[in-house]
């Protein structure tokens, strides 16, 4: 479904359509999506935006809908408002300035509020957001915390804009959202818990480390966190690929300590263990498919030695191969067989 935004653009009137097509004129500049998906009443979005010369944007409203949004800042420090459009006399005396650092996650209610912000000509401009109804927040919260919790908690995330910055653990999942699709049939399912994980660790972020209190991630040079970004999402669709640190770094251009620091600290794992926990994960789909025997499976996964597959998949999974094969053969055996 179709869902128009109108903003003004240097007080002009423009109309957004936010299906993954936009309408946006050229003059101005490029706003585009590279991503649109939509879980149980959760839309995710990957924003790229840039002008052709220094404008002001302001978002007129939020077309009728009441909205919890969470941004995720991707590439340069920002300073934007927010404004209550019911209100007495001059609204933009009681803007709310927020200023959002490349590195941070911000959470608001999108209701009776707008937003504008000063964008620069020939900038890259790079966001990922979640939007959700405030009715779905609300049950999530209703559905997870002690009635007695509720209040404190809608006032926490409801009535201000609030802000933490963006853990390794966040970049991780959103990393995972942007490669669903490799899960083909089974994209929803995944895609509905891990957009609730993202939720819920913005959420602790933001309740246990206040932005002004804790240390900013030192964050890695945009080009080299693309290259990383990528290597990843390499991972993830071809998990048998060849990823020995040495390689790898000759192939990004970095020497193998930079390779392993950028690594750890954007996905809070080593590659070593990143590659492994893949394969296994790719591993254990191929045996639930239930069509290959266990040595053609483990060569698939990019594993040429069988004990050390049979040992690293009982770690993972708490028994061997054989065993997961048979228990998803006679698992897909009882689905399959008819009911009286």
């Amino acid at each position: 479904m179709d869902v128009k935004k109108n903003l003004l653009i240097e007080g002009k009137s423009v109309n957004v359509f936010l299906n993954g097509k936009m309408a946006f004129p050229e003059y101005y500049g490029k706003i585009g999506i590279d991503a649109v998906k939509e879980r149980e009443h959760i839309i995710y979005r990957s924003w790229n935006i840039q002008f052709t010369r220094d404008v002001s944007a302001a978002e007129k409203d939020n077309a009728g809908r009441d909205e919890v949004q969470i941004m995720f800042n991707l590439s340069q420090d920002i300073h934007w408002h927010v404004h209550r459009n019911r209100c007495a006399g001059a609204c933009d005396a009681g803007a709310e300035p927020v200023d959002m650092a490349k590195g941070e996650v911000c959470v608001f209610r999108n209701n009776d509020y707008r937003t504008s912000m000063r964008y620069s000509a020939d900038v890259s401009f790079k966001f990922k957001s979640i939007q959700m109804p405030t009715s779905f927040f609300r049950e999530l919260l209703s559905k997870y915390f002690p009635d007695r919790e509720i209040q404190a908690l809608e006032e926490q995330f409801l009535t201000k804009v609030t802000k933490t910055f963006i853990t390794p653990e966040m970049y991780r999942v959103l990393s995972e959202i942007d490669t669903s699709d490799r899960f083909k049939e089974y994209e929803g399912v995944y895609l509905e818990g891990k957009m609730i994980e993202l939720t819920a660790l913005v959420l602790y972020g933001i309740a246990y480390h206040k932005t002004g209190e804790i240390k900013r991630l030192s964050l890695p040079a945009k080009d080299d966190a693309a290259k990383v970004e990528q290597l990843r999402e390499k991972i993830q669709r071809f998990p048998a690929g060849r990823y020995d640190t040495d390689s790898v770094a000759v192939e990004l251009g970095m020497s193998v300590s930079k390779l392993n620091r950028l690594f750890r600290s954007l996905f809070a794992s080593s590659l070593h263990s990143y590659v492994q926990d893949q394969r296994l994960e790719y591993a254990a789909r191929l045996l639930r498919e239930g069509n290959s025997i266990v040595s053609e499976v483990a060569l698939q996964a990019g594993y040429s030695n069988m004990s050390h597959f049979s040992k690293s998949f009982e770690g993972k999974y708490g028994m061997p191969p054989r065993k997961f094969l048979e228990h998803s053969r006679i698992a897909a055996a009882a689905s399959a067989s008819p009911r009286f």
